[in-house]
């Protein structure tokens, strides 16, 4: 078994929470939260108001969940890491680079693990166009293009007085749509932002970031577009990405990649059975550690992976502000 605990207990902490208890190796050892946590109450687990009394006590965890706001991750995983805990950082890992660094560095330094909550990598969907990839199915990959149209109205940044900020959440970019932008460092060896623009459609008075953007970046060759936007009306519509290639066309597509929408291959069938209803993909992340921490191997989860994420879209918001400037 591998004991985990976590730390916040918000919408996101409850989602390790449930995914702890769906996975038959793992089990939950504490809840780290300013509030007393709403949990079953058959659950075992201790409840602790902070981080430093959880450190203080806490001879069982395995691995942290760091689920605070994103502006906290670097000092709490550090923190965890030099207690001589694991940890599972929700993304992002960190809001620049020389922190996803440090975050690395200390792990090391103290024979530590880190992982990056990166969990649609396990989508069967993603999966399938990643073994397209790997075996040259679709020859030279020609073009890349990323669509997501979302709503994050008021009310979203009332429930939780750290998102809007731009020290505690970075923007849309990391935490909304920094799971687009990991499936391109997935699929491909090194993928690097080029030109970036951003626009604040509604939010002005909500956020202190854009909520939109369009950015062109490569990846090994391939040129990329990205249109993102959390200022649609009433809900969210789109989210996909399509690959234009020498030996074929797939596009996939949700909110959680989750369904292929089409593929046209040569020399390739599939399957519409590639799709799946299963939108949570947590579980899959919490059995990875699992079986990473017990057969001590390498894993796509490590924190390693996450720093090109971080790169790619520290550059994107530093192109913006620039285009901004010289625009002005």
């Amino acid at each position: 078994m591998t004991n985990f605990s976590i730390l916040g207990f918000g919408h996101i902490g409850r989602v390790h929470y449930e995914a702890i208890k769906e996975t038959e190796d793992a089990n939950l050892i504490a809840i780290v939260d300013l509030h007393k946590p709403d949990i079953d109450e058959e659950e075992q687990a201790k409840c602790y108001d902070t981080l430093e009394e959880f450190l203080l006590q806490d001879t069982q965890t395995d691995v942290v969940v760091i689920a605070t706001p994103n502006g906290l991750h670097t000092e709490h995983a550090i923190r965890c890491l030099k207690a001589g805990k694991h940890v599972l950082i929700e993304k992002p890992m960190a809001l620049n680079v020389d922190d996803a660094l440090q975050i690395l560095q200390i792990s090391n330094t103290y024979n530590r693990r880190v992982f990056s909550s990166m969990q649609l990598r396990f989508s069967p969907v993603v999966q399938f166009v990643k073994n397209l990839i790997d075996q040259h199915a679709l020859g030279k990959i020609y073009m890349v293009n990323i669509q997501c149209y979302w709503n994050r109205n008021k009310n979203y940044y009332k429930q939780r007085e750290w998102h809007g900020s731009e020290t505690m959440d970075g923007g849309v970019l990391f935490t909304q749509f920094s799971h687009f932008v990991d499936i391109m460092n997935y699929w491909f060896d090194e993928v690097v932002c080029q030109q970036s623009q951003q626009f604040n459609f509604n939010h002005q008075d909500v956020t202190e970031f854009a909520d939109s953007g369009k950015l062109d970046f490569v990846a090994d060759g391939a040129i990329g577009s990205m249109t993102y936007t959390t200022s649609v009306f009433n809900k969210n519509f789109e989210s996909h990405i399509t690959l234009i290639a020498e030996k074929g066309t797939v596009k996939i597509g949700d909110q959680y990649l989750n369904k292929l929408l089409y593929a046209d291959m040569k020399n390739v069938c599939c399957s519409e059975k590639i799709s799946t209803e299963q939108k949570n993909f947590h579980p899959n992340a919490i059995n990875e550690i699992c079986e990473t921490l017990s057969e001590n191997r390498q894993s796509i989860l490590d924190g390693a992976h996450a720093v090109n994420l971080v790169k790619f879209i520290a550059d994107a918001n530093t192109l913006a502000k620039q285009q901004l400037y010289f625009s002005n």
